[in-house]
């Protein structure tokens, strides 16, 4: 049964989904389409983000604070009214295969980081003006669990809840409520064989 993104994701969905983008323009990638129903959570599996010692928090960071933490970054935008999608975006250019991360800001969110996005990246590919080399002293970049790119270690995957063996997506959702606030996370991993080439990770509140 196909996932049905949250309706806080909509924002996001459809401006990383837009095919024309101007050439200095880096989106995050769409949110794959998951064929399959998201393994449901008990507890909420989404940490802080941490780089290097700065640490990240999804619905909690803002974009213009992240910005001005790392001395680095373009604020870019896609999209008007409730589909605008705000997000910074990074190189990691000595990682084995190079990386990219953006961290990404919904309307709903005004301003605050509720997504992380990562991905390998081809060779051949490089930083940009847009999407420059992350500075030293902000690496490595990891999730405060240690979820990233790469092979997650067997811990990892039973904390998280993936299976020993797993198709090419792997997708896990938390809903919960504190105080009158909803809260809603959300994380798909795509995997090639055992390997994560790219994280989708978001958390949200509402009223």
């Amino acid at each position: 049964m196909p996932i049905r993104s949250p309706s806080w994701l909509t924002a996001l969905l459809l401006a990383s989904a837009t095919a024309a983008f101007a050439d200095t323009v880096v989106p995050p990638p769409a949110w794959p389409v998951v064929k399959d129903s998201p393994a449901t959570l008990a507890a909420d599996p989404v940490r802080p983000l941490l780089m290097g010692a700065l640490r990240v928090s999804l619905d909690g960071s803002t974009l213009a604070d992240t910005r001005k933490a790392i001395g680095a970054g373009v604020a870019q935008r896609q999209g008007k009214g409730t589909d605008a999608l705000d997000w910074l975006c990074y190189t990691l250019a000595d990682a084995t295969p190079m990386q990219r991360v953006w961290l990404t800001s919904s309307e709903l969110s005004r301003g605050r980081i509720d997504a992380v996005i990562a991905a390998d990246l081809p060779a051949g590919a490089a930083a940009s003006p847009q999407c420059p080399d992350l500075p030293p002293k902000f690496k490595p970049v990891r999730f405060d669990d240690g979820l990233w790119l790469g092979n997650p270690s067997p811990e990892l995957r039973k904390s998280l809840g993936i299976p020993a063996k797993t198709g090419p997506h792997f997708s896990s959702l938390f809903q919960g409520q504190t105080g009158n606030l909803q809260m809603v996370s959300s994380t798909v991993i795509e995997f090639k064989g055992s390997r994560a080439v790219s994280l989708y990770v978001a958390h949200s509140t509402q009223n």
